[in-house]
């Protein structure tokens, strides 16, 4: 019976990841702060504590958004969800306003263009004490017209995960290829998008420790959603 889940489960994500990783508009993506484009879906961890004269510590994203090929009237909004947030507050200004929560939920900044081809998304998190806090990021394309303006749905762009800890980033879980604190089937369709896309693997997706990244880092995930370790 395992086998036959596990061969099933396998057969599932190969399916899946070719429809998912096409599902969302390219011409726009996340970037880090030395101008690399962040995958689709991917995690961001930052544990590095600065301070701020207004707002004492905090921890920076030093995430952007670029214009990959949209035209530079794009109008475009970010929706975020906070899973998680142990204190403080966490802060996001796009495109051109603010907004700051201290509570798990789902939020959208306002619409806009980019103002010029890379724009920062001042994202950070204000920690009072130590903990985490975790955002799912995702960019919405848009169409804003009329008077007063409505604003209407186009596209879904990419969307990454930003997960800030404050006092020491904790032991990787083995299995968690995704970073998102959890081992499940997101983690088999992380690693098996990682092998059918032959780009370079993070060590996370190197599950089994043999240097390599292949099925057996899939069964191996698997072996582990499994077991219930």
């Amino acid at each position: 019976m395992k086998k036959v889940f596990t061969a099933l489960l396998f057969g599932l994500s190969l399916l899946a990841m070719p429809v998912m990783a096409q599902d969302y508009d390219q011409s726009f993506a996340f970037v880090d702060e030395n101008g690399n484009i962040i995958e689709n879906g991917a995690t961001v961890v930052r544990d590095k504590v600065e301070f701020n004269d207004f707002s004492g510590e905090v921890i920076y994203s030093g995430i952007s958004v670029m214009n990959v090929s949209a035209p530079p009237t794009e109008t475009i909004k970010m929706h975020y969800t906070i899973t998680r947030i142990d204190n403080g507050a966490y802060q996001i200004c796009f495109p051109t306003s603010c907004n700051s929560q201290t509570a798990v939920g789902n939020y959208t900044t306002a619409e806009g263009m980019l103002m010029g081809n890379l724009q920062d998304i001042q994202s950070e998190w204000f920690p009072t004490a130590d903990g985490e806090c975790i955002v799912d990021l995702r960019i919405e394309l848009v169409v804003k017209s009329g008077f007063p303006p409505t604003v209407t749905h186009k596209a879904w762009g990419p969307s990454m995960t930003l997960r800030f800890v404050k006092g020491g980033a904790p032991e990787p879980i083995k299995g968690d290829v995704n970073g998102d604190g959890e081992v499940g089937i997101s983690d088999v369709n992380a690693l098996v998008d990682q092998i059918l896309s032959g780009a370079e693997y993070q060590q996370s997706a190197d599950v089994n420790g043999d240097g390599e990244v292949g099925i057996s880092d899939v069964n191996a995930v698997i072996d582990i959603i499994l077991s219930g370790n």
